[in-house]
Formats: structure tokens, sequence, C-alpha cells
């Protein structure tokens, strides 16, 4: 995952792979404050089935407690997460492209899904965001490039980067794909961005 985004905008609805349900959920501060600013993201039957339902090998107790705090705000429909269907014709008008023959199950069905709402789509994975252009996503988003629109508007300050990547750290294993660098990056994304707005207006 590379930071070459744009930290000074940030879609209010996304579809959501299941990397980034869990990313999101590491950081308790992190995900209270998008939601706070009106964000939300949509959920593909599949991404739940693998967040929720799929057999998960060695499965600590942060990611069991997750998975519970994940299925609660899934049911009340109202906690920054929401279910949405997907036809089987929804999810071959993806699968089909031969951009996509390399992606997961969960990145297939998030691109499907914000392909049908016309919506953003979050995604760590670099391949899922490089053909979304091509099957009619135009907006592919990551979590660390949230942290970095929230740090650039203001809504979170630099004190709140280190608790972020200690929540972030404490749920996710590293052998799990922790992002803890790219949250540090488009960290200093956003100071720079702030600098250079900064020095215009001055």
């Amino acid at each position: 995952m590379e930071v070459t985004v744009d930290i000074r905008a940030f879609a209010r609805v996304s579809a959501i792979d299941t990397c980034s349900v869990w990313n999101l959920l590491s950081s308790p501060r992190l995900l209270a404050t998008a939601l706070r600013r009106g964000r939300w993201f949509v959920v593909a039957p599949y991404v739940r089935y693998e967040a929720l339902d799929k057999a998960r090998s060695r499965a600590t107790s942060a990611e069991l407690a997750m998975q519970d705090e994940f299925r609660t705000r899934l049911a009340a429909g109202n906690q920054g997460f929401s279910g949405e269907a997907l036809s089987v014709a929804d999810l071959q008008a993806v699968a089909a492209l031969p951009a996509c023959g390399r992606l997961g199950r969960g990145e297939i069905a998030a691109l499907a899904l914000a392909r049908r709402l016309g919506s953003a789509v979050l995604t760590e994975d670099r391949g899922a965001r490089r053909v979304a252009p091509h099957v009619g996503v135009d907006l592919a988003q990551t979590t660390p490039q949230l942290l970095g629109w929230l740090l650039y508007e203001g809504h979170l300050s630099d004190s709140d980067v280190a608790d972020i990547i200690s929540e972030h750290e404490a749920r996710i294993e590293a052998s799990r794909g922790r992002i803890t660098k790219y949250f540090r990056r488009i960290y200093e994304e956003a100071c720079r961005h702030r600098l250079l707005r900064h020095s215009s207006s001055g």
C-alpha cells in the first residue's frame, strides 16, 4: 500500500472490504471520530461472512472482541456499518473482468457493492485500488487516508496519532498485517499538507 492519496477529502459513504473493517475497528478513537464526521461504511454479504462466519485460525481475544463489536454494530444498523445485498449479476460484472483475477472475494464484493451504489471503496489492497476505475468505481480509499483526512481537517490532533497506533497494535497482530507504517507515513503527509495550506494562506 502506497501513500500517494489525496488526504484533503474523504467520501461520506464507502463500501468496505474485510481487512479495512478490522483496521477501523482496531482503533476506537479513529472510528469514533470518523463517525462523528458523518462517515459511513457499507458491507457486502460476503464481507460479512468473511468477517463473522468464516473460520479464523488462532483467533486472539482482541479479534474475537472486534468480531462481537462488528456484529453488534451491523445489527444496530446505525453505528457506522450497514449491510447491503448484492445480486449474482453485480458480482459477476466485476469478477469476470481479467483485471480482477488476482483479487480476493472480499475485495471483489466490496468493489461490486461500490459500483452498484456509486460510492467509494475502502480497501488496503493495492490491486483492488488499482483496478477500481476499470470496474466503474471512481474513488478508492484506505484507512490511513481516513486518518490523514481527519488530521488535515483538524478533527484529530498530532497527539492522537500515537494513541491510534497503540490501539491498532494492541488489537492487530503483526502476522495479521498491521498498517502502522502507513499510519506514520500518512501523518507525515498530513503535516506536509497542513504546512502548505498555512503557507498559502499567510
